[in-house]
């Protein structure tokens, strides 16, 4: 998949190619639409959202979250393995005449429909842009899929999986949210149902209570459901190695008084980062190269939606509404890639060339280097992805942002 969706993050912001502030869907989109059966006639008491969940209800009768706290109340809160129901904030329900109004967050991009028996339903995906929509969701027969998971030593049974179903991706909407339905066990199972279509998998699970280790089905599973078949039983899944989590690495950091938190350090020349190649700036320079200017430092990866859609975007705008000071201050993109599969800058273009095309619409105007590795994150002490550090003409940290350096410039 292009981007990876291991948390869910809302999309905020971003630029176009004809205006660099242009807005990708900072509030919820409306969706309108009319829910009718194979023949076209409407069907009222359907459930309309942009995702679900395959465990039963989130929320009890006066729609409230349902209690979970306790082993006891966790346990009933996932055992309904496979009943599937609306998950979005406000889910919708079509009326007599089978019509609807539905709010869907930024970052879908379908909208999916199931019939009160959770026998039939109908998805469809949403046009372009964050304009109010008008659709038609015609019901067919859903199809079972269900399976089960092992791993990552073989026979092993997890005691907690959690399994996303995941639309195709959109190469036009890079950023936008795959994810439609979650389905989680302590039986190491899942099912959930589907209308007919193309579907991944994305499975994960922690090494028992430890969350330092995931093993996680990557690429997800691709899967093609059509009306031959109403139940599809994929077997046994089996997940792979234990993979270490960002939360494991740090704690690694920390045991080995490798972790520096840059937030303690104010008033002191910065640490150096790592890097093993770079845009417009050599892939060996530091923090010292710039001295005599103001510095602002993006450390931000491929993983990061917020960085990707408003972060990188506000800090290009800032670059260009000050370049007329340019020469009084820079700002450096530091790309982390923690998993190291992004190895060169050319590695990086390849990965981003949808983002430039469809959300940004042009390159990053400012330098950039790369680290493959968790070295620059350890070193600096970053609470994660996103963060912006200032660096004084004098090479010392100093605390603020780009608002603090737009009042520097002054």
């Amino acid at each position: 998949m292009a981007v990876r969706t291991l948390v869910l993050l809302t999309l905020l912001a971003g630029f176009g190619s004809a205006d660099p502030l242009q807005t990708i869907a900072v509030e919820d989109r409306e969706v309108r639409g009319r829910v009718v059966d194979e023949g076209g006639m409407p069907v009222a008491a359907v459930d309309v959202s942009y995702t679900w969940r395959a465990n039963g209800p989130y929320y009890d009768d006066s729609g409230k979250p349902i209690e979970r706290s306790g082993a006891t109340a966790q346990k009933a809160f996932w055992d309904h393995v496979g009943e599937m129901a609306p998950l979005g904030d406000k889910p919708a329900k079509t009326g007599r005449d089978g019509r609807f109004v539905l709010s869907v967050r930024p970052g879908f991009f379908f909208v999916m429909a199931l019939d009160k028996a959770r026998k039939r339903g109908g998805l469809v995906f949403l046009p372009r842009g964050d304009k109010p929509t008008e659709v038609e969701i015609r019901l067919a027969p859903l199809i079972r899929v269900k399976g089960s998971l092992e791993g990552p030593a073989p026979g092993e049974r997890p005691s907690w999986t959690y399994v996303y179903t995941l639309v195709p991706e959109d190469p036009a909407r890079p950023l936008a949210m795959p994810r439609l339905v979650g389905c989680g066990s302590y039986e190491a199972r899942f099912e959930m149902s589907l209308p007919p279509g193309r579907y991944f998998l994305e499975a994960y699970r922690f090494d028992g209570e430890n969350t330092d280790r995931i093993a996680r089905i990557d690429p997800p599973k691709e899967i093609l459901l059509t009306r031959k078949s109403p139940e599809v039983d994929l077997g046994v899944l089996r997940l792979p190695a234990y993979q270490v989590t960002t939360s494991g690495k740090k704690n690694q950091a920390k045991a080995a008084g490798r972790w520096s938190d840059y937030t303690q350090h104010y008033g002191e020349k910065v640490p150096r980062w790592y890097a093993v190649d770079g845009r417009g700036v050599r892939k060996d320079a530091q923090a010292s190269d710039f001295k005599g200017k103001w510095l602002l430092v993006d450390f931000w990866g491929l993983s990061c939606r917020p960085c990707l859609s408003r972060g990188i975007p506000k800090l290009v705008k800032f670059y260009e509404e000050h370049a007329s000071q340019r020469d009084r201050f820079e700002i450096v993109s530091i790309c982390i890639d923690e998993d190291g599969e992004i190895k060169s800058i050319a590695d990086l273009d390849r990965k981003l060339q949808p983002i430039v095309d469809h959300v940004w619409g042009k390159p990053l105007p400012f330098p950039v280097l790369l680290d493959p590795t968790f070295t620059t994150w350890e070193r600096f002490g970053l609470p994660g992805l996103g963060t912006v550090i200032l660096i004084d003409p004098d090479g010392n940290l100093v605390k603020g942002d780009e608002t603090v350096l737009a009042e520097k410039l002054k």
